[in-house]
């Protein structure tokens, strides 16, 4: 009779850990609501509007290569470090004043603040004609970078030398998102008009292919949050589980030789 009644009890428990140790689907698949044949992802990144703090690589060039050298500090024979690394973007960019400004070498203070690159480019060159004859400029964002943590197998910093990348981009740079990071639950803390917005991602969802946020913009933060049952490790549960169907066994073993 004990038999009969613990027996029952024990396999409730053990079916109990299973159920909790295993995951939903739906929580760890990407788009896993999408029936349609085409995506309505857009093939145009937006155009990033220059901020406070933003770095910028400008080159004015001309047929002059000594009006050049006076121009462009990197070009200059006198700089003895040329080579492209965060540090010498940093050293060698112009950044982005609290009054929307970069001060140009021998063109002065240039007003590029909420500008995109190519309508900087036409301001700066504007500049540049009071001194050459035709430039040619261009300007690039040298501090393009986002940052990724929370259930991420290599959350860290990132800094970015292309153009249209998309979460997916990240999240794939970053070793991708662990097995306790919860698809649903994505938080991307993002710079609005230099101010700090905090959203809500589902990257369950084909929805986010047509969202603001497939794009990445410069600074995003994403954070990946944690399933609700993280404490709850695998390996715990494993040896767990393990642990009590051998007291399982032995406690049946034990009624049989109490009869």
């Amino acid at each position: 009779m004990s038999q009969l009644k613990f027996s029952p009890f024990i396999k409730l428990l053990i079916l109990s850990l299973i159920v909790q140790a295993c995951t939903p689907a739906s929580k760890i698949t990407y788009l896993n609501d999408s029936q349609l044949e085409k995506w309505d992802a857009s093939q145009v990144p937006p155009k990033h509007h220059l901020e406070i703090g933003d770095i910028l690589m400008v080159k004015v060039i001309s047929r002059n290569e000594e009006s050049n050298n006076l121009f462009n500090l990197e070009a200059n024979p006198n700089n003895a470090n040329t080579a492209l690394t965060a540090a010498n973007l940093y050293l060698n960019g112009f950044t982005i004043s609290q009054e929307g400004t970069i001060d140009i070498p021998n063109v002065g203070k240039v007003y590029v603040l909420n500008q995109t690159l190519e309508e900087a480019e036409s301001t700066i060159s504007l500049k540049a004609e009071e001194f050459l004859i035709n430039p040619f400029v261009i300007v690039k964002l040298a501090n393009f970078q986002f940052t990724v943590l929370g259930e991420i197998n290599t959350p860290g910093n990132y800094p970015v030398y292309k153009e249209g990348l998309t979460i997916y981009d990240a999240i794939a740079m970053s070793g991708g998102i662990n097995d306790y990071g919860n698809l649903k639950k994505v938080k991307m803390v993002r710079s609005e008009k230099n101010k700090k917005q905090i959203y809500n991602i589902d990257l369950t969802s084909s929805d986010i292919l047509g969202s603001d946020f497939f794009y990445l913009r410069n600074n995003d933060l994403i954070y990946v949050q944690p399933l609700k049952f993280k404490g709850f490790k695998k390996s715990q549960s494993q040896l767990l589980l393990s642990a009590l169907t051998t007291f399982a066994v032995l406690f049946n073993v034990y009624l049989k030789f109490a009869e």
